[in-house]
């Protein structure tokens, strides 16, 4: 995890987990050092996210990787959404298409609801040099289990003042690929480093979607 400098940042810790780590800016703790994930590559330069060859896919169309996530999850292929709570990939889509228009506060309605009282109290206390950006992000694949759901993402992700600054991810698959269940993929991802990619936890509260909010 970042170690944080300054209490603005650690207040904003709940909106820092999932889309890929770009809300690194926030972290996913208050502190502790980084550390690389088995889904990251090596920090240098702009790292990119170690990718699989491109999965075979079943007579069903299933990516090979879906059987692994167990009983139970839904998968669904790489596409276009439009920002907001029906969906969790329309969730993830929101916060990036907040980043984008370059007001962060807007970010904060796609977080739990638990968690937006505090998130939109903390991001707009963050200077504006030292909000994440990120640049030709996509939606990839999406697995959903009852009430909770991963998204996976592509694009290059930077959040200035960390090392490394950069990383990117051009598999859609990645982490899904790894064929471990889906429990165990969203245990890693709800503790992932926010500096290395990391597939976005999200929940459904009151019939929508939201980002998930480690405490």
């Amino acid at each position: 995890m970042f170690s944080h400098r300054g209490p603005a940042k650690s207040r904003v810790a709940l909106a820092a987990c999932g889309v890929a780590g770009v809300l690194a800016l926030v972290g996913c703790s208050s502190g502790g050092s980084s550390s690389s994930s088995a889904a990251s590559a090596p920090a240098s330069g702009s790292p990119t996210a170690s990718t699989s060859p491109i999965a075979s896919t079943s007579a069903s169309g299933q990516p090979s990787w879906a059987a692994s996530l167990g009983a139970g999850v839904t998968v669904t292929s790489p596409q276009a959404f439009s920002p907001g709570n029906d969906s969790p990939g329309a969730a993830v889509q929101g916060e990036l298409s907040a980043l984008a228009s370059k007001k962060p506060t807007t970010l904060c309605d796609y977080q739990q609801p638990s968690a937006q009282a505090r998130c939109k109290a903390g991001i707009g206390q963050v200077p504006a040099d030292q909000l994440p950006f990120a640049s030709n992000t996509a939606i990839g694949w999406v697995a959903i289990q009852g009430t909770k759901a991963l998204v996976g993402t592509t694009g290059k992700y930077c959040t200035p003042g960390q090392a490394p600054e950069c990383f990117t991810n051009s598999d859609p698959a990645a982490v899904f690929a790894s064929a471990k269940a889906f429990s165990q993929l969203w245990a890693d991802a709800a503790k992932s480093p926010a500096n290395s990619y990391s597939l976005a936890p999200c929940v459904q509260v009151a019939g929508k979607w939201y980002i998930y909010a480690a405490s």
